[in-house]
């Protein structure tokens, strides 16, 4: 059964069910560039509807997996052939697969963990945390290789870990899972070797493996490497390992430190910095205690060997600490129950635990109510907008559908007539020679700019509602980037 008998944390099951089905829908567009470029437009490539020479440099170096960009091409054809298809629709159901696994391998790890803790509101706080931590829902809707290697590690995890004396057919059947799951994420992330790496120390010390267990599993690691190949070659077109052109263009080559080389301590400011102070402040010395406290845990090996070989790299993000997360939480959550056991009537807990919930809630519906990525609603806009009639979108200086010095093509509709200008006299002739189509700009501002100010015009679309403009506090609007899109005349 996934939900627990005890109904006190049914309900923050059920709860974390309902914020990840929330996420996919409200959080549109992507936590980083290679989650769509590599991806999506990948994809859009394989359709047909964008050309070679619009995507990223990885493509002619041939570093990066095709599983990805397969999964969803498979999706759009799907919905193509019972004429459903719109992008923006491919990408919610992307988003939403990726919920309900995030949710399942999070209800696995739970029921799997929950014994080892030592008090009862030790357990409260481990299940909630592990659904509404404000990062949980907001990465677990990404369809980006970070989040879909880490989930799959951890789905194979918790087959190793399950209980229990299985017959020998059943045995071998969970490690072949186990072993595809492996190989799996491999392809899909090669930096998910330093979690193999833990895992096969922690194995090798605590275990009592046959090498028939492990020939099991490698075996069929190979297969699904082998599969991830074919798909490979399904994409470029020739023989390829991406994991070996990956480690040759980003580590031999030093293509990755060209993004930057950062010391190794620097992946603890980082997640100061960006898993929301006070919380990070709170939750980082939590981790060590944690670690502390269960030197010998499985999850401790994975983890710390994992930070250990990602600080070993130059180049440092935090994004690629991401496929860890379910472990961060579970010795985070250690060491508060660690201290609950050891000074259980001690009142210096309480208020700050209250307090760290009312922040996190406040930051969880910021992050799972607004879009990951503020174009998307716009392009949203502008697709559904060019469906109805014929539609010249007219920016100024620069594309909306330009990013990072690559092109959007994924959600760009194709009937679009896009024009970039750069004074107004070109949109004067713009509208002269508009031959019945609908002219609409897309403003760089909230406020019209002085290029279409002296033309009739219709405000169409604006991602802030006007009355979120009458809390203007300290002139927030003034530093805001936010586009308008209006129809002009």
């Amino acid at each position: 059964m996934i939900l627990p008998q005890n109904s006190a944390y049914r309900k923050w099951f059920l709860l974390g069910l309902l914020v990840q089905l929330v996420a996919a829908w409200f959080s549109v567009g992507y936590n980083h560039y290679d989650e769509h470029f590599q991806v999506l437009e990948f994809c859009n490539y394989k359709l047909g509807l964008s050309p070679a020479s619009a995507l990223p440099w990885e493509f002619a170096t041939q570093c990066r997996p095709a599983l990805q960009p397969f999964m969803a091409f498979c999706l759009c054809k799907a919905l193509q052939a019972i004429s459903m298809y719109n992008p923006f629709w491919v990408a919610f159901l992307l988003r939403l697969m990726m919920g309900m696994l995030t949710w399942l391998v999070t209800c696995r790890m739970i029921k799997l963990l929950l014994p080892e803790f030592l008090t009862e509101k030790g357990r409260q706080l481990f299940v909630w945390a592990s659904f509404l931590l404000w990062f949980v829902p907001y990465c677990g809707v990404r369809f980006s290789a970070e989040n879909i290697s880490g989930l799959l590690f951890f789905l194979a995890l918790s087959i190793i870990l399950q209980p229990g004396t299985y017959a020998r057919l059943n045995h071998t059947l969970r490690l072949i899972s186990v072993g595809l799951l492996m190989g799996f994420v491999f392809m899909l992330r090669l930096q998910m070797a330093f979690a193999f790496l833990g895992l096969a120390l922690w194995l090798l010390f605590y275990s009592k493996w046959h090498f028939r267990d492990w020939f099991i599993i490698s075996f069929f690691g190979i297969v699904a490497i082998g599969l991830c190949v074919v798909v490979d070659h399904w994409f470029y077109g020739t023989w390829v390992l991406t994991p070996y052109n990956y480690y040759k263009v980003n580590i031999i080559q030093h293509a990755a430190a060209k993004f930057g080389v950062y010391p190794w301590w620097y992946y603890f400011s980082l997640f100061i910095q960006y898993a929301a102070p006070p919380l990070s402040i709170v939750l980082l010395p939590l981790f060590f205690i944690g670690i502390w406290k269960k030197p010998l845990h499985l999850f401790t090996w994975v983890c710390v060997v994992f930070i250990a070989g990602h600080s070993l790299i130059g180049h440092k993000e935090m994004r690629f600490l991401l496929p860890v997360t379910i472990s961060f939480i579970f010795l985070s959550c250690s060491g508060l129950d660690w201290l609950f056991s050891r000074y259980p009537d001690t009142w210096v807990f309480r208020w700050p635990v209250k307090l760290f919930a009312v922040i996190n809630s406040f930051v969880l519906v910021a992050k799972i109510l607004t879009p990951s990525h503020e174009s998307i609603p716009y392009y949203k806009f502008i697709y559904e907008y060019s469906q109805k009639q014929p539609t010249t979108l007219v920016s100024f200086e620069e594309s909306p559908y330009q990013h990072v010095d690559l092109h959007t093509n994924f959600y760009k509709p194709g009937n679009l007539h896009e024009i970039v200008i750069h004074n107004p006299e070109e949109l004067t002739n713009i509208l002269k020679n508009a031959n019945g189509q609908s002219v609409i700009f897309l403003n760089p501002e909230i406020d019209p700019i002085p290029v279409i100010a002296l033309f009739k015009k219709e405000k169409l679309f604006c991602l802030l509602p006007d009355w979120v403009r009458l809390l203007n506090f300290n002139d927030w609007e003034s530093r805001s980037y936010i586009w308008t899109i209006y129809r002009l005349n």
